[in-house]
């Protein structure tokens, strides 16, 4: 099994483009960003990939082809520091759909479980010329065996449909198709010791 590794400030600019790539295709982000969408999906994960490395939240595999974005308990929610510092970057990614964006990303964090003691895979994604290879099983198993050791429950969001096939192959339930104003609908999916 390939080891997973904690990525550094120099594999934030690979890993963004991982992440573009992994999302190029998304409904979500494709209605999010509908024009120039690999600029500026690079742009925002960059960015955000910058503010979570020093945290030690984003994981890779050795030739940098997987990035998961992954936060301990009671960890997920960004800080208004955050967004302060990203305000520039928000701005020029989300362009005309920064509202749309800014209100997606607020009724996420809405609907997002209350209850502290869980792990939260925020991104992950394997770059168009990997998939297949079993990479991102390995990253997303390394991840969750952290979970299991600890014996807490994982939480995402899923904005791909197709992507529910593989989460439930990792011991992931849906607990509920997400609906919103406008968009897209997401699934929101929980890793229990019920659901392995």
């Amino acid at each position: 099994m390939t080891a997973i590794v904690r990525a550094t400030a120099a594999d934030v600019p690979a890993l963004a483009s991982v992440l573009a790539s992994a999302y190029a295709e998304d409904p979500v982000w494709s209605w999010l960003m509908p024009h120039d969408r690999d600029r500026r999906l690079r742009l925002l994960f960059a960015a955000h990939l910058t503010q979570q490395v020093p945290a030690g939240r984003v994981w890779t595999d050795p030739d940098r082809t997987v990035a998961a974005v992954w936060a301990e308990p009671g960890k997920w929610k960004l800080p208004l520091s955050y967004l302060l510092r990203n305000a520039g970057t928000l701005l020029r990614a989300g362009r005309a759909q920064l509202p749309r964006t800014g209100m997606r990303l607020l009724a996420l964090e809405h609907r997002h479980p209350a209850d502290p003691a869980h792990w939260y895979v925020e991104y992950i994604g394997t770059h168009a010329d990997a998939r297949g290879t079993g990479r991102g099983s390995q990253v997303l198993g390394g991840l969750l065996a952290q979970a299991d050791a600890d014996g807490r429950p994982v939480f995402l969001e899923s904005s791909n449909r197709r992507n529910l096939t593989f989460y439930r192959r990792h011991g992931f339930a849906v607990q509920q198709e997400m609906s919103f104003r406008s968009g897209p609908p997401m699934w929101s999916m929980w890793r229990r010791d019920a659901d392995r």
